[in-house]
């Protein structure tokens, strides 16, 4: 199973030089089976852009799966190639939230938003309702549970022939209610992608934005048997040197801490 960040922001993709090593695009990743070729897409975030063009291979299902309904994770969809391209069939995988409205979805290709209505898409995605528990997708074994942040969220475990890989973005510690679940869903986990947004100094200023720091996520992972620890949803506008500071700092704690970059692949 090979993982592939396309996207490691949150909240806006704010391009500077000085952040430019990491990247800047909003949530987006690949993952795929290269012994069935199966693939699978997690958010929908301005990275989504770049990976549509990279996906090679006979228009087939094209499997998007997502965390939540906040700008940052939906803002590329409606540039993605295969909408557009002939033969594709993407397929959108929503969560059931509290409050939650298929329409949401299609509120983006709608005037004035975006000039393509959503009737008008060569390629118009089915979309499909998800609930936490035990799902199959694209070919892949998955499980998903709730997370704290505005609104809701929901983390994805996909389970891998050597190790799986949990996708928890969009996570704020301190309610036992969803960090105990958490704790004993990502148990034993080979590759942990977890919400790093914010630095431990800058937390205490953003109680209840749904939102965790880079020492919560290094002590959970230590805690729970995790292979690897990549810090994801990187705040806009933090520069490549300061998060080179802060995989320093997090290594400390727990070694096998990396800060996801764009381009960046994981191999499990």
């Amino acid at each position: 199973m090979r993982v592939r960040f396309w996207g490691v922001r949150g909240s806006v993709p704010w391009a500077i030089p000085a952040a430019i090593g990491h990247g800047c695009n909003t949530p987006c990743l690949e993952i795929s089976d290269e012994q069935t070729g199966a693939e699978i897409v997690f958010d929908a975030g301005s990275g989504i852009v770049g990976l549509g063009p990279k996906i090679g291979g006979a228009p087939r299902e094209l499997p998007i799966v997502l965390t939540h309904y906040h700008w940052d994770h939906l803002q590329g969809l409606p540039f993605l190639a295969q909408l557009y391209a002939p033969g594709w069939k993407p397929q959108i995988f929503a969560p059931i939230l509290k409050n939650y409205d298929v329409a949401w979805v299609n509120t983006i290709f709608q005037s004035p938003f975006f000039p393509v209505p959503y009737e008008h898409l060569p390629n118009r995605p089915s979309v499909n309702l998800i609930q936490p528990g035990p799902l199959r997708i694209g070919g892949f074994d998955l499980s998903a549970v709730p997370l704290n942040h505005p609104g809701g969220a929901l983390a994805y475990r996909v389970r891998g022939m050597t190790g799986d890989v949990v996708y928890a973005t969009d996570h704020e510690f301190g309610n036992p209610a969803f960090d105990e679940p958490l704790a004993d869903f990502a148990r034993g986990a080979a590759a942990l992608i977890l919400d790093a947004h914010f630095t431990p100094e800058e937390l205490p200023q953003h109680k209840g934005w749904g939102h965790s720091d880079w020492r919560q996520c290094v002590e959970f992972a230590a805690a729970h048997d995790i292979g690897g620890l990549w810090l994801f949803h990187h705040k806009p506008g933090r520069t490549d040197e300061e998060l080179v500071r802060i995989r320093l700092d997090s290594q400390r704690v727990f070694p096998a801490t990396e800060t996801a970059s764009e381009g960046e692949q994981i191999r499990l």
